[in-house]
Parts: C-alpha cells; sequence; structure tokens
C-alpha cells in the first residue's frame, strides 16, 4: 500500500492513497470511513454476511463506510484518493481479516491497537504473509495467496 498521511490530527486523520495496491484482506473499525476519490476509478469491496458486493467508487465521486462493515478498497495503477478516518482511542482494535477465497470461511482476524496506521497495518500484514499456518483455511485446507498488484477493475 501506498499511503502518505496529509494531516495527522488529534481526532482524526486524513492520508492520501496512491494505486496500485495488492489485498484480499478486509479492513474493520468500529467508525466510519469516508473516501474521495481524486484520480481514476477504484472498486471498494463489501463484506455483507457471507457475500461479497463490489461498489465502483468514480473519479470525483465520495463513498462513505459505516461502522463495523468489512471492506476492501481495490486500487488501479495510477489512481489517487483521499482517506477520512477516526484516530482510534487507546484499546481499540484495528482489524485485518481474511477469508478463504474458496468457501468462504474466516481464515484468520488479526486485530490489533494502531496509533499509526501505516506503521501498524504493514506490519500486521507482513506478520501474515510470513507464516504459511495463518493463511491455511482451516475448514477447507485452501491457502490464501497473496495477491499481485491490481491491474485494472
Amino acid at each position: 500500500m501506498s499511503n502518505r498521511y496529509l494531516y495527522d490530527g488529534r481526532d482524526f486523520f486524513v492520508m492520501v492513497i496512491k494505486g496500485p495496491n495488492a489485498r484480499n484482506d478486509f479492513h474493520l473499525v468500529d467508525s466510519e470511513e469516508y473516501f474521495y476519490q481524486l484520480k481514476g476509478d477504484i472498486k471498494v469491496r463489501i463484506r455483507e454476511g457471507d457475500r461479497i458486493v463490489d461498489h465502483v467508487v468514480r473519479e470525483g465521486e465520495t463513498f462513505f463506510i459505516p461502522p463495523s462493515v468489512p471492506h476492501s478498497p481495490q486500487r488501479p495503477p495510477d489512481t489517487i484518493g483521499v482517506v477520512v478516518e477516526r484516530r482510534r482511542p487507546p484499546g481499540e482494535k484495528e482489524h485485518v481479516i481474511f477469508y478463504c477465497e474458496n468457501c468462504g470461511a474466516l481464515v484468520e482476524d488479526i486485530h490489533f491497537d494502531c496509533a499509526d496506521i501505516v506503521e501498524h497495518f504493514s506490519k500486521a500484514m507482513l506478520d501474515f504473509w510470513n507464516d504459511a499456518a495463518r493463511q491455511t483455511c482451516k475448514k477447507c485446507g485452501k491457502k490464501v495467496e497473496k495477491p499481485q498488484p491490481m491491474k485494472s477493475l
């Protein structure tokens, strides 16, 4: 991920995020997230129960994610977006969730305190990708494969 802080305040922070990214995880927090797409179109995958719904966010559009909704922004090359999030209070957990692409079962829910989203989010991802046992679905045995950078919608 290519995240950079534009503003890092007491109550909220603003990041600029450049594509491409390579994600098959879902992010979950206990607060809203606001997306504004500056350049290019992206897709935000939302987990609704057992199904995944894709939402395309076009250049110039905004997108709002309610609290506690697992989501996975998919950013093709040469896209630039702004994301506004609430600062997490001490003790509130950030979640990075992996589901099995074969059977839909939960593979791993990584939760951690997140004082710095750029640093802590990256560390959680690296730890997951460096441990093959954590990547394997306990229900069907399929391994979550490391994604490649997104090429297009």
